[in-house]
């Protein structure tokens, strides 16, 4: 059940997020540009760029606090606002995909004056309407009768009018030069060569949406201006701030009788704090983080008050922070705290209020900061300033908090302490002692059996028991528990000692980006696993994540880690597993009371509240379909009916995101392939697709032209491939199909997917070649993030100068086939130099290296960046190439790779190798020594000496050596290779001598194999017994 919230000011949030992301679109899209190009008047531009801005600003106050209005009525027309702006952003897509179209297509696209025309006045119109409407809204007026009695006929008509508009949005065309239509009848077949379905879209069809958008806008705007005058936005931000800062405000004085199973954490606290003394630091801060009704304040309390604590601190000082951090105000609580009362009156001067805590602290202090959400170092150094200049020794600040950030910002020590749910065990007393007073309660039998059900939804929280123990207390009846039990009643508490209302004050804290991101995360089901690059791709995927100066995954990520910070998420790492994420239930509850009206999840747990105003929907079957002994999936008729509730045509046109995750039954299929057919907008599209309806659910894929993230599954036992006519999605962002079984090839028109950014495939095939080998033309993904594979070729499409401008890849490349390349230029052309993101490269020639005389002028063109971190050379049979020789620069190398490279006859300097950790040289034949001895590589070229780089380094960090098949290698020097851990030698036949192996003390593994020229001397075998084998 939604917990209650402030569901207007949650619209108005929505609306204002999405009416400036277009808002941006238009001025980021180079409308001044465009206009010049079609001679459009001067001021124009000029007119549009201020209307764009005074609505930015406009929007910013009007979400700015984002607190309540008084008429709840309003959350529909504003949520109609937002629709219109998404409308809006639509036809901006479409005009985007066209263009995208005529240039793949290699067609001349000249838009019409007209067309352009109708852009600048859509822009401009939209632009000053939400001004009019963002102003109007600021103005509040709290009497709205009267719009109830003037809605019906004009709401009736606004609703035929938004219905023109997405039917309108179907039928788009492009008219041919003599301007006329292609008939209606037609639009569903049209195809180009490549499969796609083609849209045209003529200046009179624009010009009509245009209209109905802003005449529908304006409309709507009076209705609101007409409910909203009075109420003043300052006003609201300052009841808001009142509300905040003082709803949970915790003292000191009170003592739990008992704080349960926190003896633990309460001796390691007292044991840090009281011994701080002996380590002579002035000042220790000790953070102890968890989530909201954990526990935090009560452990701290019970600290403070503890009789040991009080004996080692003379002076003790308890202050409530939550979120406003006022260095003025919270420097005068402590002063008062600390001087009796003496210094009451003294004027607020900030400096004076220092002097006085320096006058007062003349004893061993404990000051605990509780509730703390400040992050800015500079202000919490203000508040240091005058405790860090005692001369007593010993001193201890405590501060609680929900945010990691905090956490970093204060701690003085390596560890914090982290205060996670009760156990289990205890936690069922501790929740009998708050209904029944006792923890050893032993009547009731059903109650306690019905609170046993509940107890395991509350993990381990006492705030949550607490919340639900005062409910239960009320009446100790069966029939009233299991009601509470099966409806969450609990949740619905709204005092500010409940445990939503205390969760909520975390997201009420949230920026309203992190808010938007976090709400957006209902459609997940409870347990889920995130993994933080998938996320942030849909996130980005949806607009959520929108920054000009940086890298929008970087962006992204960020934002996922202040999340993470913020204890919204709880990083999960486990053995031979990638890392992941989980939200606690009572975290996800929040996420979905705030998130009623624009996400819906169907996974069969609970009843569905379905909004006319959704944007998410997902459906989650694993517990909804269960195998028969047969392998049929066993149909579930009750699962069919929530699915029904939201195939409206209003609902599915308007969806940004889909999801159908798990397997299901063929009845479900047909159903859900006619919801398919219905979406129209969709931006995020996860599909689970069963055997037996593949085909019919992709064929309504290639239509969603506004797709930016496409998951496919699909479990079949035979090979299926992906449809051409996916090709023509070329808004598409992510493609993922690594759980696609079977696939071995990709469409051939692949390349025209121009705006990819990931294309994430099966890593385990029985192919030879990864698939990103077989992307034709993969030069033309300019915006390609990953290109793990790429295989060179004669054929067209896969030189190797298609990766000329592919330089936003990042993580590894392995290049094939090099003996492809004939020429140096034509490996300049690949620009590796330029990949500033790779971190691994691995560059590999066929075993039939044709003439000698190429491969060196070859691998001279793939010089890479000078930040590479792994280089993997296989099969190449000239000389060391400058960059790995007299011209050396990769000095941050930390592993390198030389396999079958049998004209090397040089190595890299290593002395100019500070970070190298791995060795690997196998099969080099024309190889004759290796040294890591000081002073004997390259000669210096005018840099700084890197013998001295690595003196103060402690020697070599080389931890690995293998030498293989090396058949002219005589002699090792392995000097100052003191971190050396695991040595491997093998079929060196005339390899004579390793110089400085008695020396290596940390070596815990040898193996020296197949080198009959290699002295087997008995002092080697002492000295390195049990780890050495010769």
């Amino acid at each position: 059940m939604p917990l209650p919230f402030d569901a207007v000011g949650q619209a108005v949030g929505a609306a204002a997020w999405l009416v400036g992301t277009v808002a941006e679109r238009l001025v980021g899209d180079g409308v001044a540009a465009w206009a010049a190009r079609h001679g459009l008047d001067d001021a124009e531009v000029p007119r549009l760029t201020a209307a764009l801005r005074r609505a930015n600003l406009v929007l910013g106050a009007a979400r700015a606090g984002g607190k309540k209005i008084g008429n709840e009525e309003l959350a529909g027309p504003i949520a109609a606002v937002r629709r219109l702006a998404a409308d809006a952003r639509n036809l901006l897509d479409e005009l985007d995909y066209l263009e995208i179209h005529h240039k793949i297509s290699d067609k001349e696209h000249d838009p019409c004056s007209s067309k352009a025309q109708s852009f600048i006045r859509f822009a401009y119109g939209f632009a000053s309407q939400t001004s009019k409407y963002i102003s109007s809204a600021v103005k509040i007026n709290p009497k709205v009768s009267a719009m109830h009695e003037e809605d019906g006929p004009l709401t009736t008509k606004r609703k035929v009018e938004r219905h023109d508009i997405m039917t309108g949005m179907k039928r788009m065309k492009l008219a041919d030069s003599d301007n006329q239509m292609i008939p209606e009848s037609k639009l569903e077949g049209d195809t180009v060569p490549d499969g796609t379905t083609e849209r045209k879209l003529t200046k009179d069809d624009i010009s009509r949406r245009i209209t109905n958008i802003v005449d529908q806008l304006h409309g709507i705007c009076e209705d609101v201006r007409k409910a909203l005058k009075q109420e003043k936005l300052d006003e609201i931000i300052r009841v808001t701030q009142n509300t905040i800062s003082n709803s949970r405000e915790e003292g000191a004085c009170f003592v739990e009788t008992k704080v349960f199973a926190r003896e633990h954490e309460k001796n390691h606290i007292e044991n840090c704090i009281i011994n701080s003394e002996a380590s002579n630091q002035k000042l220790m801060v000790l953070p102890v983080i968890g989530t909201g009704g954990v526990g935090k304040t009560t452990l701290a309390r019970t600290i403070y008050n503890d009789p040991d604590v009080q004996a080692k601190f003379g002076i003790r000082i308890w202050i409530h922070v939550s979120v406003n951090f006022d260095v003025v105000k919270l420097t005068e609580q402590i002063l008062e705290c600390i001087s009796d009362g003496r210094h009451k009156n003294l004027s607020k001067n900030f400096s004076m209020l220092q002097d006085g805590i320096k006058q007062c602290l003349n004893k061993r202090f404990l000051l605990v900061l509780d509730d703390m959400w400040e992050d800015d170092e500079r202000r919490w150094n203000k508040l240091l300033a005058p405790l860090r200049c005692t001369e007593i020794s010993g001193n201890v600040v405590l501060v609680t908090t929900r945010e990691l950030s905090v956490v970093k910002m204060t701690s003085t020590v390596e560890q914090h302490i982290n205060l996670g749910g009760l156990k289990e065990d205890v936690f069922w007393l501790f929740f009998k002692r708050c209904i029944f007073g006792e923890e050893n309660y032993q009547g009731q039998r059903k109650l306690q059996k019905i609170g046993k059900e509940i107890v395991t939804r509350l993990k381990g929280n006492p705030l949550a028991a607490r919340s639900v123990g005062t409910l239960l207390k009320r009446r100790l009846e069966e029939k009233y528990w299991q009601r509470i039990s099966d409806d969450d009643e609990w949740k619905l508490q709204g005092g500010n000692d409940d445990i939503l209302p205390a969760l909520m004050l975390s997201y009420n804290h949230l920026p309203y980006h992190l808010q938007r991101l976090f709400s957006y995360c209902a459609v997940f089901p409870k347990g889920y696993k995130f993994h933080k690059e998938q996320l942030v791709c849909i996130w980005i995927a949806l607009g959520f994540v929108v920054d000009e100066r940086k890298r929008l995954e970087d962006t992204g990520s960020d934002y996922f880690d202040d999340l993470v910070d913020r204890s919204f998420f709880e990083k999960i790492e486990e053995p031979q597993e990638p890392a992941y994420y989980l939200m606690h239930d009572l975290i996800h509850d929040v996420a979905q009371s705030v998130s009623v009206d624009e996400c819906l999840t169907v996974d069969g747990s609970a009843p569905l509240i379905v909004s006319p105003s959704l944007s998410h929907v997902s459906i989650w079957t694993d517990s909804a379909y269960k195998k028969q002994q047969n392998g049929d999936i066993e149909r579930n008729e009750t699962f069919e009916k929530r699915i029904t509730a939201i195939q409206k045509d209003d609902i599915l046109r308007s969806l940004d995101s889909v999801m159908l995750v798990g397997a299901y039954n063929e009845t479900l299929s047909v159903m859900f392939a006619k919801i398919l057919r219905q979406l129209q907008y969709v931006r995020v599209l996860r599909l689970s697709a069963m055997s037996f309806g593949a085909d019919n659910l992709l064929s309504s894929i290639p239509k969603l032209i506004h797709l930016r993230y496409l998951e496919l599954w699909s479990t079949s036992d035979a090979p299926k491939p992906l449809p051409e006519a996916l090709c023509g999605l070329y808004h598409l962002q992510v493609l993922d199909v690594s759980h696609w079984s079977g696939l071995n090839g990709l469409p051939r028109r692949i390349s025209n997917l121009v705006n990819l950014r990931y294309l994430i495939v099966p890593e385990e095939s029985s192919e030879p070649l990864h698939l990103h080998s077989k992307i034709a033309r993969v030069g033309e993904l300019n915006f390609l993030q990953e290109l793990k594979e790429y295989s060179v070729q004669i054929e067209s499409g896969f030189e190797i100068s298609q990766l000329e401008n592919l330089n936003e890849i990042r993580g590894s490349l392995r290049i094939f086939n090099l003996e492809n390349v004939r020429k140096k230029d034509e490996a300049c052309c690949a620009r590796i130099k330029d990949k500033k993101h790779l971190r691994t490269l691995s560059l590999s020639w066929g075993r039939t290296s044709a003439n000698p005389s190429f491969p060196k002028e070859v691998l001279e063109g793939l010089q890479p960046h000078d930040r590479l971190v792994h280089l993997h050379i296989i099969n190449y049979i000239d000389a060391t190439p400058s960059w790995l020789g007299q011209n050396f620069s990769l000095n941050n190398l930390e592993s390198l790779y030389l396999h079958d490279c049998t004209g090397m006859e040089i190595l890299p300097p290593f002395n100019e190798l500070p970070f190298l950790e791995k060795l690997s040289l196998v099969g080099m034949s024309a190889l004759k020594e290796v040294k890591f001895d000081f002073g004997c590589g390259t000669a210096s070229r005018g840099s700084p000496s890197s013998e001295e780089d690595i003196t103060d380094l402690n020697g070599f960090a080389l931890t690995e050596l293998e030498l293989f098949r090396c058949s002219s290698l005589t002699s090792v020097r392995l000097l100052s290779c003191m971190a050396l851990t695991k040595l491997s030698i093998m079929d060196c036949v005339v390899l004579a001598s390793i110089d400085g192996l008695q020396s290596l003390d940390q070596l815990k593994y040898c193996d020296i194999k197949e080198c009959p020229c290699f002295p087997s001397a008995p002092n080697f075998e002492t000295r390195f017994q049990g780890i050495i084998s010769i």
